[in-house]
């Protein structure tokens, strides 16, 4: 779809939910450079910021997160090209935020935009750290569920980091178009603390994601080391039970034979065995217990 705003000092061509042939469309409508096209239309579009002195036009794209559930993380490029007295942005949704827009110049929606990208970030922030609260309560027992949940936590948390650290560097270079002077972008005091508002948000973003990855990596380890002693208890226990069960088949076995034993060819022989059997397990237990923690 396509959407046109008046601003103050520029025309806004929004594109959301849009096609090759509504792009091309667009494109051709405003002049734009041809290449533009190729950058709304690549989905592995990275983050940055960009100006072409050859074709006159700044080109902005930004990863946008874009499905809400919780245990998905799909980001697509939004991407805002500037020429002139023209802006032209491309996203997968509509952005809504602008109450006024005859008062409203095109830095400020620049700024509206990034922070609008920035918003569901916070919120997959928040929904991570309610998961990550949900895997560290009091119920410790773990299962494949529980392990596919720290899983999906961590590569999620993977795309996330990624995200955030290309926004932020492409933030960086937008400010820092602002201090060339072979690029025609000149803000003001007023642009220039908007942008360094924006700047802490995006910084505040990726520094949680980074804790939070820790967070999980915790859990993770937890996870692991309690699987590990779970397991080594497991191993302990069937030591125990194998060590027992097999002394009863070696003291059988001797008086089994035709050799010459103690009350070998007395009525209370089986007694008698039954009796060694348990005397040599106990002695065992004992020593195990004492000399190897069993």
């Amino acid at each position: 779809m396509l959407k046109i705003h008046n601003l103050k000092d520029a025309v806004w061509v929004e594109l959301y939910k849009t096609d090759a042939t509504e792009i091309s469309n667009a494109i051709q409508k405003y002049k734009l450079p041809r290449n533009v096209k190729g950058y709304m239309l690549d989905k592995h579009e990275h983050s940055r910021f960009e100006y072409d002195d050859f074709k006159d036009y700044s080109i902005l794209i930004m990863r946008a997160l874009r499905s809400k559930k919780i245990d998905k993380v799909k980001t697509s490029p939004a991407v805002i090209v500037i020429k002139d007295n023209l802006i032209v942005t491309k996203n997968s949704k509509s952005f809504n935020k602008l109450s006024d827009e005859g008062e409203c110049n095109k830095f400020d929606l620049i700024f509206d935009f990034l922070v609008e990208i920035s918003n569901p970030y916070f919120a997959k922030i928040d929904n991570i750290n309610a998961q990550a609260e949900k895997l560290q309560s009091k119920n410790r027992s773990i299962n494949n569920k529980k392990l596919q949940e720290v899983s999906n936590l961590k590569s999620d948390l993977v795309y996330l980091k990624s995200a955030t650290a290309a926004n932020l560097l492409a933030i960086h270079q937008f400010e820092n178009a602002g201090v060339n002077p072979s690029i025609p972008i000149d803000f003001t005091s007023q642009e220039k603390q908007k942008i360094e508002d924006v700047t802490v948000e995006y910084n505040e973003c990726k520094y949680m994601f980074d804790v939070l990855n820790d967070i999980v990596g915790q859990i993770e380890e937890t996870y692991g080391n309690i699987i590990n002693s779970n397991l080594n208890q497991t191993m302990k226990v069937l030591t125990i039970w194998s060590l027992v069960l097999a002394i009863p088949p070696i003291i059988s076995g001797f008086y089994g034979m035709n050799v010459g034993l103690p009350f070998a060819n007395s009525w209370f022989s089986w007694i008698f065995t039954i009796i060694i059997t348990i005397i040599i397990i106990v002695v065992m237990l004992m020593y195990l217990r004492k000399h190897h923690d069993l």
